[in-house]
């Protein structure tokens, strides 16, 4: 039931890159694994690897209690969202999915690099608190890539640093949680692959403990240089040799 070791590997450096860089577990490890295994595969692998490391995070950094009751709203939207976003998961085309996902990544790296920042109008906070979390909750369901979302959400809040690191995997693991729930109800998270996705708990947790370790010991700047690299390559790869994708 061990995942085999090639994936194994990606899921270590995955959670080393989240642990010393601060770069998304699942929007690296997704597409990595998804050119070896198909899109869908891969969500159903890193689905309580993914669990795991947010719960770690969120317990590890503890939870602001009025922080909290302002993002209910936004929480809520995105457990619907994740229950959603494993049916698209489900219903798509291997090559819907493997585009999808592939330029979504390399959507995300080009965001980063620009160094431009989504501010939304929190005059109306109610309505982007739903429209933001249904967005983030339907991206972690299908692809355990919401994090881009919640961040944009969050920094529109006027969060702290401090805080936003302090709520983002609060909002990560019940969106998680939502994701494992909804891929058992269809039939995707059964007794193997379950225990495949339990077992890859170790190494994803191994790596995010390492790269803690890490952190602080190289340049934050060599960091960032890395985690956008891999998150190119890993979405290059994805949408040249997954199912369907470009060869």
């Amino acid at each position: 039931m061990w995942p085999a070791w090639e994936h194994t590997l990606l899921i270590f450096a995955a959670g080393l890159l989240e642990g010393a860089v601060g770069f998304d577990f699942g929007l690296i490890a997704t597409p990595a694994l998804g050119a070896a295994v198909g899109v869908r595969n891969a969500v159903v692998l890193l689905c309580l690897p993914g669990l795991s490391l947010s719960a770690v995070r969120a317990l590890g950094g503890g939870v602001p209690g009025a922080p909290l009751r302002r993002l209910m709203p936004f929480i809520g939207a995105g457990s619907v969202g994740a229950a959603g976003g494993v049916f698209v998961l489900a219903a798509s085309p291997p090559a819907v999915l493997t585009w999808g996902v592939g330029l979504f990544a390399l959507a995300c790296g080009g965001y980063s690099l620009s160094r431009l920042r989504i501010q939304l109008d929190m005059r109306d906070e109610s309505f982007f608190a739903y429209l933001a979390g249904l967005a983030s909750g339907l991206f972690t369901g299908a692809a355990n890539a919401g994090g881009p979302f919640t961040v944009i959400y969050l920094d529109s809040l006027g969060l702290t640093r401090s805080r936003m690191a302090r709520m983002m995997p609060v909002c990560a693991m019940a969106f998680t949680a939502a994701q494992v729930a909804a891929l058992s109800g269809a039939g995707l998270l059964l007794l193997a692959p379950a225990a495949r996705s339990a077992a890859a708990i170790l190494p994803a947790l191994a790596g995010f403990l390492l790269g803690k370790m890490l952190r602080g010991r190289f340049s934050p700047r060599l960091g960032y240089a890395v985690g956008l690299a891999a998150l190119g390559g890993a979405a290059a790869a994805l949408i040249a040799w997954g199912p369907a994708g470009w060869r």
